[in-house]
């Protein structure tokens, strides 16, 4: 293999699929990138058995030159810090025999030890006539939106991920640790017809999926197949490996019906939240109590070893009963910070039922969070 490509394009490339390199595996292969060269292509490739990304660069005069095709799997560790740090916008890379590459950057020469690029995983053949797609940004918010909600303890290992519910004409993301949910519906623009599968996607994989995606409208693909998830657009394909078990049915939780409903500033609740948390967070569930009253809601916060908060913040419209109630506030605060509007609503059916939050202007999204008893 024998080829020349501009530095910006290849760092930009190794940064996307640097994201999958194991770090710690008993195989040493699992830490290196596989570069393959073909007469009209770059393609890297990283895996860790749990995910993978593979990323092309295409050869044209800006940006990559082949000489000669070939492959040759070097190691992450080193090889992306020194492109980031080469002199020359070009990099011309030569493999040698066995398993070495030259590299060259205006006066700067390395040697590189490699591996052999036919031990190095193969990536599960996936193929859909009909994959469902959807754009980059609003699969990107709706991740952001939903992963917060998921378990953090592998009490039950499926509540470690981030299901997905898809349909011929939609996808509905789920998060929940038993103590809240988080639930986003997003219309697809175009899926197979009679569609209905549902993925559990590891939260680790989830979140590499999150920041690997763009922040614009990019059409990407999802489609799922032999315990896969396969995310691809152009230049990019993510495969991650989905969790087993059953996903519980969270739409029996989720109250039809409500008491007492609030419209709420989301920057003043948000704020308020954060100071009530400097009291609460010292306190077994981080207990922030709230007292509804027709136009304001008052937070307050105790701990007999650090002191006391109250703040009232007001209320752009109150219909129902009075009440008060305890919740997380850590748990409310990322419910909150989760939404993008600048109104919320919120929905109250008892001290010991659950809340729902929704932005104002829709209801495709909600959270839900339980109180909590207190003595």
């Amino acid at each position: 293999m024998r080829i020349h490509v501009h530095q910006q394009s290849l760092a930009a490339a190794l940064q996307q699929v640097q994201r999958a390199v194991s770090a710690h595996s008993t195989m040493p292969i699992l830490g290196g990138i596989k570069l393959t060269a073909d007469t009209d292509s770059l393609r890297l490739i990283a895996t860790n058995q749990e995910i993978a990304v593979e990323t092309y660069l295409a050869a044209d005069s800006d940006t990559l030159s082949i000489e000669m095709p070939g492959s040759i799997v070097l190691p992450a560790r080193y090889f992306v810090e020194l492109v980031r740090k080469l002199p020359d916008p070009w990099v011309h890379l030569t493999v040698q025999q066995p398993y070495s590459v030259q590299i060259t950057s205006a006066q700067a020469a390395f040697l590189l030890h490699g591996f052999d690029p036919e031990e190095f995983p193969r990536l599960p053949q996936i193929a859909s006539d009909q994959p469902f797609l959807i754009h980059s940004d609003n699969l990107k918010d709706a991740i952001r939106q939903t992963v917060v909600a998921i378990a953090a303890e592998e009490t039950r290992p499926v509540l470690t991920g981030l299901c997905m519910k898809f349909d011929a004409d939609s996808i509905t993301f789920i998060g929940t640790d038993s103590h809240r949910l988080a639930s986003r519906k997003l219309f697809l623009q175009g899926g197979p017809e009679g569609a209905s599968e549902i993925a559990v996607v590891p939260g680790k994989s989830i979140h590499e999926l999150a920041r690997l995606l763009p922040e614009d409208d990019t059409p990407v693909t999802m489609t799922i197949a032999d315990n896969t998830l396969l995310v691809s657009s152009d230049t990019t394909r993510f495969f991650t490996r989905l969790l087993e078990g059953q996903y519980p049915d969270t739409s029996k939780i989720i109250p039809t019906t409500f008491k007492t409903r609030i419209h709420i500033r989301r920057d003043p609740f948000a704020s308020a939240l954060e100071r009530a948390l400097l009291i609460a967070r010292e306190m077994q569930n981080q207990v922030v109590r709230l007292q509804l009253q027709s136009d304001r809601i008052e937070l307050s916060a105790h701990s007999h070893d650090v002191g006391r908060v109250s703040e009232q913040v007001p209320l752009d419209q109150f219909s129902g009963d009075a009440l008060t109630l305890a919740f997380n506030g850590k748990y409310m605060l990322d419910a909150v910070r989760s939404f993008d509007g600048e109104q919320l609503t919120v929905d109250f059916t008892g001290t010991m039922s659950p809340m729902i939050l929704r932005p104002t202007d829709g209801q495709e999204y909600l959270h839900l969070v339980l109180p909590v008893r207190t003595v």
